[in-house]
């Protein structure tokens, strides 16, 4: 039997260990020489035609090829959200993936299977090493199906911070996902309809859930990161504030800045602020816990 050594150590490569007979016969490697690989140890059956490095590393990314190769599916939320690194995405072992409604499909284990009647070519990324996983817009739509308002929000708010997707297109992703019996689409409308798509995006969570805290609190709209040119030519963007009335809040990240350095320029920051007529108030991420709804704070 004589066989490209190399070939198939690259298709393995560059497939995280995945890979098919129809792939390894136009590589050359016929049904006789898998037979062998099989029978030596070296590769696998998993069904479909898929086959697998007996010897690959168990990561995400190889759990991912799998699943795509043997279904033919998407990597779908809250898979994709993992991804695309989107936070408030559930942490989960199993995969899920997405396949097309009249298809009948036998998951693997540790593989989800979830239908679909709608997704586009468009709401697809298809990456060099043959796994297909939702756009980040479509991944965002989707993350309503199990997701709180206030989380689906946060994940809405992360992905537009990152530069996955504007406002805009994730509307435009999810305005059909938005329709009578698809799981989610009250939240997904409730997002949709309650963020002016020119406002900047919230860069953590917790500066998201300060924001809901004071306008429960009875405060007016805020702008977030308003630019300020203080007298010393130093230009400041704070998280939230009113501009109108010089009022500002910063959220302060105690449990991961560098505190001792972060502080002392901050004081200074705030009294050259003041000094210009501004007003800065600071609320740490730790205070925000402690002073959570229910605590009697």
């Amino acid at each position: 039997m004589i066989m490209d050594e190399a070939a198939l150590a690259a298709e393995l490569k560059r497939r995280h260990g995945v890979t098919s007979t129809r792939r390894l016969d136009a590589l050359g490697i016929g049904k006789r020489s898998i037979d062998v690989l099989v029978r030596q140890g070296r590769l696998e059956r998993a069904g479909n035609g898929v086959l697998l490095s007996t010897c690959w590393p168990v990561g995400l990314d190889h759990r991912l090829a799998i699943a795509c190769a043997i279904t033919a599916g998407v990597i779908a939320f809250p898979t994709a959200g993992q991804v695309w690194s989107l936070r408030k995405t559930p942490h989960s072992e199993e995969v899920t993936v997405c396949v097309s409604g009249e298809r009948r499909v036998h998951a693997p284990g540790g593989v989800h299977v979830r239908r679909t009647l709608h997704l586009p070519t468009a709401d697809v990324v298809s990456r060099p090493d043959g796994v297909r996983v939702t756009s980040p817009p479509r991944t965002a739509a989707d993350a309503a199906r199990l997701l709180s308002l206030h989380d689906l929000e946060s994940l809405v708010e992360h992905g537009i911070d990152l530069g996955y997707f504007t406002f805009a297109t994730f509307a435009r992703v999810a305005a059909p996902l938005c329709g009578r019996g698809w799981p989610g689409s009250g939240r997904l409308r409730a997002v949709l309809t309650a963020r002016e798509p020119w406002r900047r995006p919230v860069r953590s969570d917790h500066e998201l859930r300060l924001e809901r805290a004071m306008r429960r609190r009875g405060f007016p709209p805020l702008t977030r990161e308003h630019r300020l040119v203080l007298s010393s030519g130093e230009v400041i963007h704070p998280d939230l504030g009113i501009p109108a009335d010089g009022f500002y809040v910063e959220m302060d990240h105690l449990t991961w800045h560098n505190r001792r350095a972060q502080s002392a320029y901050d004081r200074q920051r705030d009294l050259r602020a003041r000094a210009d007529g501004y007003h800065i108030e600071r609320v740490s991420d730790v205070a925000l816990v402690v002073s959570r709804p229910g605590c009697g704070r």
